[in-house]
């Protein structure tokens, strides 16, 4: 018996005459035996796999959610991605792209396949689905034992090369039912039951089952145990190979092949996902044409293959971190790696600006985890560990241009040659009015946020000293809040006649914005508390989500300023409320005491802001120069007076060097000690 095929959605009178589709059939081989699979699949073009293959853009439902269990030390840093949906790494923070898919054909009338296998009928939660399970295995059975099924998986299904699977977004899940089974007595060995004999199941130390066929060296998440997936695995895998004979390509002797479905939960079917391996040198590679920009993290400035050299490699260690199976890794992997960490650990101690990601005691550890995976170099754990420093070390040397001229060589570096925006009206109206901190937190935002690559360590770092200054910002409002609540209390300053004076005023405009500073103190904390940020894909996602267009992150950098300016300006009003009340009095000797010493502390608080206020790098005192400058140019004057000027000056300073050498300081003209010598221009 045969098992029928149908797509629901298709039409099985297709038109006979379009001299465009032309059926094909092909002949494949299953877990236990070769059988016949005649598939009538109109081509758009040829009737060979390797070129009638269109270009599409998406992944029908491909998957972008982030991953479910989150390792904060592993997710240290995201780059932005790109326009399209993303599939998201396991080991590193950020989200993957979707590729550019070169597509078989979508429409995909009846077909007929004969697997082997006995099935045991049940039907999914789906309208469109009706499956068979495995009853026993597959070598024992006969096709002519198949009952007839009706399904659609088969459905617009295309073949879409992709840097990595995607295992922690695309996973099963199982029902909550009661089995009923007893076990029998003496039971020692407790296998993974239903696996065809040709190939080996494994189990990943994080857990997960995967499955290894040795003779096609092929990997796959997919749960061949269920003979239907077999099948669908077998035609995808022969859709490679006629695509690799149609063109002549020829693979390299060690490589590996990784197939995965990625099961649409709408439409039905699958997306077929693959990608090659190739152990010696360390690289991934595809059998088509691949977009591969769309998936990379870094969209802007590859130019040639050199800049993608080490993602790729990344991706190939990450191949080995979720495939450990017969991947040793080798005595030179080790030497290289506790290179990159030792390295790693110095340039975090003696750099502020690093573009390493990980904290000092972070890089020790995993380098002291390094020498004990190398005590246990013939396991699966070992090369998961090493794997994963490898992945990610390899990832952050792709996202800093590592070997290029213009390679990010500070935190805080861009590596493009763009024109920085310039500030827009709104922060420099708002900057003054609120203290400045605007732009102090504007700054932070983008030395953290650089080409669009966020790092956790100095984004928590920011986010943590915040935090801090909000705690303090709302007790300092409460306490202003009680000073005002005392001042008006005050018999004089509230005489009841039903009248506000401007002491009254002025203290119950400090009361609303000490209230608004703990409202959105608390506000804030409870934000940051709640959904932290402390993984690199949710900062990436957090800033993205609120960089306007035109603003970028200015709105951002206002609403952080808030509670430190509501209470500056709470501090302004309570002072003024309680200079109208002292001012106000008859007595010239409490008045004229008050003013003097207003008048000493304003003087103080302007110096102090003069000297500290700063903004775009560039100190108020050079910025009034500037605005003097341009309001009072100076005169040029003649060649011959600014070289009699320069003579001029250089005899009065050769004079007055001369008397005070001669005449105060004896021993000006001693030379230097030794050790001193050279170090006009040396900065520790």
């Amino acid at each position: 018996m045969v098992a029928q095929l149908s797509v629901p959605a298709q039409s099985p009178g297709l038109s006979s005459g379009s001299d465009r589709l032309q059926p094909f059939s092909y002949t494949h081989s299953n877990a236990s035996k070769t059988s016949n699979m005649s598939l009538g699949v109109y081509s758009t073009f040829t009737t060979h796999r390797g070129t009638h293959l269109d270009v599409a853009r998406h992944r029908p439902e491909a998957h972008s959610s982030e991953r479910a269990a989150a390792r904060g030390i592993s997710r240290v840093a995201s780059r932005a991605p790109s326009q399209h949906s993303r599939a998201t790494s396991r080991s590193r923070s950020r989200a993957r792209g979707s590729p550019s898919p070169i597509a078989v054909p979508s429409e995909l009338p009846t077909a007929t396949i004969s697997p082997p296998g006995d099935f045991e009928h049940y039907t999914r939660n789906s309208s469109h689905h009706t499956l068979a399970i495995p009853n026993g295995d597959a070598a024992s059975i006969s096709p002519e034992s198949l009952p007839q099924i009706s399904i659609a998986l088969l459905q617009e299904d295309r073949v879409w090369p992709v840097l990595m699977v995607p295992r922690y977004d695309d996973y099963p899940t199982i029902t909550m039912e009661k089995a009923e089974w007893n076990l029998r007595p003496v039971t020692l060995s407790f296998p993974t039951e239903g696996v065809p004999s040709d190939w080996i199941a494994c189990v990943h130390p994080e857990g997960r089952l995967y499955f290894y066929h040795p003779g096609k060296r092929l990997y796959t998440d997919a749960d061949i145990r269920d003979r239907t997936i077999i099948v669908i695995l077998e035609a995808f895998e022969d859709t490679l190979q006629d695509m690799i004979a149609s063109q002549g390509i020829i693979l390299p002797p060690e490589h590996e092949l990784v197939l995965h479905l990625e099961e649409r939960k709408i439409t039905g079917g699958y997306n077929w996902l693959y990608y090659y391996v190739d152990h010696q040198t360390r690289s991934l590679f595809w059998v088509q044409e691949f977009h591969i920009i769309d998936q990379l993290d870094v969209a802007c400035g590859i130019r040639t293959l050199s800049d993608i050299r080490w993602e790729i490699e990344a991706n190939y260690w990450h191949h080995c971190e979720m495939y450990p199976y017969r991947h040793e890794i080798p005595e030179d992997v080790f030497t290289d790696l506790s290179g990159m960490l030792v390295f790693a650990s110095v340039d975090i101690i003696t750099s502020m600006t690093s573009t390493v990601v990980y904290k000092a005691d972070e890089v020790h550890r995993m380098l002291g985890l390094v020498k004990s995976a190398k005590a246990v170099a013939k396991t699966e754990y070992a090369t998961v560990v090493v794997s994963r420093l490898m992945h990610l070390f390899l990832h952050q040397r792709f996202l800093n241009f590592y070997g290029q001229t213009y390679a990010r060589l500070g935190r805080d570096q861009s590596v493009y040659n763009s024109v920085k925006h310039p500030r827009t009206p709104l922060i420099t109206f708002l900057a003054p009015l609120f203290w400045n901190a605007p732009e102090v937190h504007l700054r932070g935002l983008e030395k953290i946020w650089t080409d669009n690559v966020i790092a956790i360590q100095p984004w928590s770092s920011f986010i943590s000293k915040l935090q801090v200054e909000w705690q303090e910002f709302v007790l300092y409002a409460t306490v202003l809040l009680n000073a005002n609540v005392a001042f008006l209390a005050i018999p004089s300053v509230d005489n009841g006649n039903g009248q506000l004076t401007a002491p009254q005023i002025s203290s119950y405009l400090s009361i609303v914005t000490s209230v608004g500073s703990i409202l959105l103190g608390l506000l804030l904390i409870r934000q940051h508390r709640v959904k932290s940020k402390d993984i690199a894909d949710d900062a990436w996602r957090y800033l993205s989500s609120r960089k306007h267009p035109t603003l970028g992150l200015e709105t951002l950098s206002i609403i952080y300023s808030l509670p430190y300016a509501l209470l500056m300006w709470g501090m302004v009003t309570f002072l003024l409320a309680f200079s109208f009340q002292c001012f106000g009095t008859p007595d010239r000797v409490g008045v004229f005491t008050t003013a003097a010493g207003w008048i000493a502390v304003a003087i103080l608080v302007c110096w102090c802001v003069f000297t500290g206020w700063e903004s775009n790098e560039i100190s108020i005192w050079d910025r009034f120069h500037q605005w003097q400058s341009l309001l009072f140019p100076e005169r040029k004057e003649s060649e011959e007076t600014v070289s009699t000027h320069a003579v001029s000056e250089k005899a009065t300073n050769r004079w007055i060097g001369w008397m005070f050498r001669h005449v105060r300081f004896s021993h000006s003209n001693d030379s230097p000690p030794t050790e001193m010598e050279g170090r006009g221009s040396s900065t520790v």
